[in-house]
């Protein structure tokens, strides 16, 4: 079972973050809603609603007195859930309740929405009409959403993909060993647009996918390698400790001095 969960993972990585992210949300929502059934079912079938409604209205009255005391407001509250208690022990209803009923699913659903929105925003054509101060914003929430992702797949890696395409096996050629010279760390500095946010992307182009962002506060680390796209933009590809993270910089979001001295630096 193990295998076939961390085989799916495999897969699952090969599609695109907004892809992921919709499927994600509707298996967590899926089993958020089976278990309130399921926990429904067990109360109706062995009849402890009776006890879940005193103990609740015992807890918040409790929790009321010693944040109020005898002052008014705390009366009136312990006196609206003592007639909340006797409301649901009773079973009636009004058109009242249905009504918030009714408002609280369309505010759950409009709050998905908008959640789901904010996570993949990188990701759509229209940011990129935003500024990257904004945009590395987005990009935190994003990243935030992607460590649960992660959390719940870590170790995927030492599996073998679930599905897999058969190709035609290539016999490569021996390759000579050789070892690579100990490298000087070099760190990023920002220039001042770039301090106040910045996005890491996954390609050197402004239209590849938004990896994580840094700001002033960030220890940036030089890979050695940079781009140059059609527009004549620099990119510096890029290492962040503190999240494990690699992907490309804008050269117009880094100091103008240190970025002149790494695209003119030779290769090591």
């Amino acid at each position: 079972m193990k295998k076939i969960y961390f085989g799916v993972w495999q897969n699952f990585y090969h599609l695109s973050w907004p892809i992921r992210f919709f499927i994600e949300g509707i298996l967590f929502f899926f089993t958020v809603f089976l278990l309130y059934k399921l926990i429904k079912k067990l109360v109706r079938t062995l009849r402890m609603k009776p006890y879940i409604v005193k103990g609740s209205v015992w807890a918040a009255t409790e929790v009321v007195y010693l944040l109020g005391k005898d002052h008014q407001w705390a009366v009136e509250t312990d006196n609206k859930i003592v007639e909340w208690g006797e409301k649901k022990l009773n079973g009636s209803a009004d058109g009242k309740t249905t009504k918030r009923h009714t408002a609280l699913k369309y505010g759950i659903i409009l709050g998905i929405i908008i959640l789901y929105i904010a996570a993949v925003f990188v990701d759509l054509p229209l940011s990129r009409h935003l500024q990257e101060e904004y945009l590395a914003e987005f990009a935190n929430i994003k990243a935030s959403f992607r460590k649960y992702e992660e959390a719940m797949s870590r170790g995927y890696e030492d599996y073998p993909p679930l599905f897999v395409k058969r190709e035609p096996e290539e016999v490569e050629e021996p390759v000579e060993a050789t070892v690579e010279q100990e490298k000087i760390p070099v760190y990023i500095q920002l220039n001042e647009k770039g301090k106040t946010g910045a996005n890491i992307r996954q390609e050197p182009s402004l239209d590849a996918e938004v990896v994580g962002g840094v700001n002033g506060g960030s220890e940036i680390l030089y890979q050695y390698q940079w781009e140059c796209d059609e527009e004549e933009r620099h990119w510096i590809k890029v290492y962040i400790p503190s999240d494990e993270m690699e992907g490309w910089l804008s050269g117009k979001l880094v100091d103008d001095t240190q970025l002149e001295t790494l695209i003119n630096e030779p290769e090591p």
